[in-house]
């Protein structure tokens, strides 16, 4: 008797548990359109920025749009547009679209692994240390300082715009504000520190996985950041130098 007094109590409590469990998982459903509280479009922000923080590797795009980026202020050296890859913790290799100074449009490809930076030479592919003075880092990105570290504590006016599909996945679109000062170090120090930025994220709801990220500047400038393949293989080796080239014997 008192045995199946006790299954019956278990069984009631399992049946509240499950709805408990459920009824908040669709309250924070439900609370994740527009209108939705500060409160929840937080939680859901820093729930992406531990699945950056998670990921293993991902490709993404980066487009400047609007007045060209420099990558190359010494050798006055611009881009439009790269193709990256990420494999964490700290390696990414990007072939990026350059402008030389004489107009020319070429291609280049940038490194940033534990040994260093490296850019290959448009015309002859060889690699070299990367100047000293280039501005955009690609593993910024990823880094506890970078993307997860906005995403917790610097947007702000957060606001649910609407669900969108994007790549096939479905997104959350969130718009907030983000100071140039925090986002500089994602694209290259273009922006003004003190100045706050329109920021707009698609991120997948199912994952937390972010799918777009786009940077509103004044006179129709800004900055595009496309996500896709995560978590497939990337290989990311160091660049091989060639060899110095021997000084002359007097």
């Amino acid at each position: 008797m008192f045995r199946g007094d006790n299954m019956k109590k278990a069984e009631a409590a399992a049946v509240l548990l499950c709805l408990l469990a459920s009824s908040i998982w669709i309250t924070a459903a439900e609370q994740l359109k527009p209108g939705a509280s500060r409160e929840a479009t937080q939680s859901f922000l820093n729930r992406t920025a531990d699945a950056v923080l998670a990921l293993k590797s991902t490709r993404f795009s980066l487009k400047r749009e609007g007045t060209p980026a420099v990558l190359d202020a010494k050798n006055n050296i611009t881009f439009t547009a790269a193709d990256c890859a990420y494999a964490s913790p700290d390696r990414v290799s990007c072939d990026v679209k350059v402008a030389l100074k004489n107009g020319s449009i070429l291609q280049l490809t940038r490194v940033w692994v534990p040994e260093g930076t490296f850019q290959s030479n448009p015309l002859t592919r060889q690699f070299g240390k990367a100047p000293a003075d280039a501005n955009f880092n690609g593993v910024v990105l990823f880094a506890r300082t970078g993307i997860p570290e906005i995403l917790k504590t610097a947007v702000q006016k957060t606001q649910v715009v609407e669900r969108e599909t994007l790549q096939n996945r479905e997104t959350l679109h969130l718009r907030g504000e983000v100071s140039g000062e925090k986002l500089n170090p994602l694209v290259g120090s273009t922006l003004k520190a003190d100045v706050m930025y329109p920021v707009d994220c698609w991120i997948e709801e199912k994952s937390a996985n972010i799918v777009r990220i786009h940077v509103t500047e004044p006179e129709n400038n800004g900055w595009l950041i496309e996500l896709f393949g995560t978590n497939e293989p990337v290989d990311i080796p160091t660049p091989q130098l060639p060899p110095a080239t021997p000084k002359p014997q007097d």
